[in-house]
């Protein structure tokens, strides 16, 4: 069923837990988010890498189509999610197809560019009831191999965050405190000094990208500050691939269905897993008044 991000953050901020976004590229990822949320009776974001479908030239229709299913007949509360949107031609697109959620990148642009975009994004959604989460400062991404140290430069200033959540009214705001896209060597190390003063100055609720490479401990410590929304990708691949890698090496004439079938299981397993330990599962009730 179709719930509104912000009230969805604004809930899990309330009772200090965090919601997952396990980002979904297919049809079976997709069903292993909803089926782990359904037996978690937790919410969930139902999304996708906008940004990824545009650099490929995927139609994010075929996407939006699965998507808008799935939260449909979602019996928990969910938002529809177009993730890291490439720009606001693609916000447009996200609305026109159902999304009532986008997630926008605005780290490529100068500072007062980007809060003027966010701006202009934020007035366009809110006028068709889409929330937004936005990015304005840089997220280090590991390209190839394991990113071994991020540069304190990278990461969210406290006071330009107020200035730009003050200046855009976004929804969320996605932070860059030592968390990485994809995988860190180790365990990433988290600034909890610099998330707490961000949280110290915003109200707005605050999100973490790049939770592959973050250990479950820190992941805690990050939700008991006051992040209230996890993303998670990486750790899906990986998981869904195995099982696929692991399967076509016993098979001599691969029943892809049941590979498929037994990929998207154990990528369900470990999403229930992680909405138990963000503290999202069993707080599908709340949103729902039943």
């Amino acid at each position: 069923m179709y719930t509104s991000m912000s009230d969805m953050l604004k809930e899990a901020q309330r009772e200090r837990y965090a919601v997952g976004y396990f980002e979904s590229w297919n049809l079976e990822s997709t069903r292993a988010v909803v089926k782990a949320a359904e037996e978690a009776r937790s919410p969930l974001f139902v999304g996708f890498n906008g940004g990824f479908l545009d650099e490929h030239g995927y139609n994010v229709e075929y996407y939006a189509s699965i998507g808008k299913v799935a939260v449909d007949s979602a019996s928990v509360p969910a938002a529809l999610l177009l993730n890291e949107v490439s720009g606001f031609k693609q916000v447009v697109q996200a609305i026109r197809l159902g999304f009532n959620a986008v997630m926008i990148d605005l780290s490529l642009l100068p500072f007062e560019e980007a809060v003027e975009q966010a701006k202009s994004i934020v007035e366009t959604s809110h006028l068709a009831n889409v929330s937004v989460e936005a990015q304005f400062d840089s997220l280090p991404a590991a390209k190839k191999g394991a990113m071994e140290e991020v540069s304190n430069i990278a990461m969210t200033d406290p006071r330009k965050a107020a200035e730009f959540v003050e200046k855009t009214g976004v929804d969320a705001l996605s932070v860059s405190i030592g968390n990485v896209h994809g995988l860190y060597k180790g365990w990433a190390h988290i600034d909890f000094q610099r998330l707490q003063e961000i949280k110290k100055i915003i109200g707005t609720p605050l999100v973490l990208h790049g939770a592959t490479g973050i250990s479950d401990e820190d992941v805690k410590k990050a939700i008991g500050l006051g992040v209230c929304k996890i993303n998670v990708g990486h750790a899906l691949r990986l998981a869904f691939a195995e099982v696929i890698r692991n399967s076509l090496r016993r098979k001599l004439s691969p029943d892809l269905e049941s590979i498929s079938d037994s990929a998207e299981k154990k990528m369900k397993d470990l999403i229930r897993n992680k909405m138990k330990m963000y503290g999202c599962a069993g707080h599908a009730r709340e949103l729902t008044g039943s």
